[in-house]
């Protein structure tokens, strides 16, 4: 009986171990209602994204940083993965699961200083549009900043970028339409929120990925693990399931 308790202490020690092995560190940041330290599960995007990494049976710490820095401590491999990112103009060292979110960006502007139409990007050419630092948007809309097609300014954070637009000092802000009104909604005023008006046409749509990092022990392996659950979750509905859990909890519709 004592050898048979020994063998029992060692395989749940050696299961504790392993389950110890598959907890990784994922950074991320702020971007209610998707990620978020005090939300509910972290935020939708990042609570589908422990959801998945649990059916593969991995457990998710998040680490909450700006931006910027969440990224490239991935890239370096100093976390096992960030959350959440478009596709990158340089993907170095990484590599993507997903999407867990489907991205619509929209233009905000000024309803007494409207925006022209636009159906692509090379009809906003005399638009001062304001950015956010350390967002991915897409290689597209980077390639034309870098032209000079579009013409941009930079704010540390989506709110500032509002107050920007506000003062009149931008002529529009990108952002994904859902969270410009969430946003709008949790930190303006109702005189403030009637000033703003969002484009009908989205000037890009983008997947949000979880990129892993390639440069992190086991990053491609892990990277397998996490979308064949990924896969299999779509396949058999129940990512609709836990999306809407997950909305609900967030307050959002389903």
């Amino acid at each position: 009986m004592s050898r048979f308790i020994g063998t029992l202490a060692a395989a749940i020690l050696a299961l504790s171990t392993s389950v110890q092995a598959e907890t990784i560190k994922v950074s991320t940041g702020e971007y209610a209602p998707f990620t978020g330290e005090a939300l509910p599960n972290g935020g939708v995007v990042n609570g589908l994204i422990a959801r998945v990494a649990e059916a593969a049976g991995v457990t998710v710490e998040y680490e909450y940083m700006p931006w910027k820095r969440a990224l490239e401590v991935a890239r370096a491999g100093q976390v096992q993965a960030s959350s959440y990112w478009g596709v990158r103009p340089d993907q170095t060292g990484l590599t993507m699961v997903g999407p867990f979110a489907l991205d619509r960006n929209v233009l905000f502007y000024r309803k007494d200083k409207p925006i022209p139409e636009f159906q692509a990007i090379t009809d906003l050419t005399e638009v001062q549009i304001g950015v956010t630092h350390g967002y991915s948007y897409t290689p597209e809309f980077w390639t034309n900043v870098e032209n000079g097609t579009l013409k941009t300014q930079t704010a540390k954070d989506d709110a500032s970028n509002f107050r920007k637009l506000l003062a009149g000092r931008i002529d529009a802000f990108i952002i994904d339409d859902y969270v410009g009104h969430y946003l709008l909604e949790q930190e303006f005023t109702a005189e403030e929120r009637a000033q703003l008006a969002a484009s009908e046409n989205a000037l890009m749509g983008s997947g949000g990925f979880l990129q892993v990092s390639l440069e992190a022990e086991g990053g491609a392996e892990l990277a397998n693990r996490l979308q064949a659950a990924f896969d299999a979750m779509t396949a058999s509905g129940e990512m609709d399931t836990i999306r809407a859990e997950l909305n609900a909890a967030a307050g959002l519709g389903g």
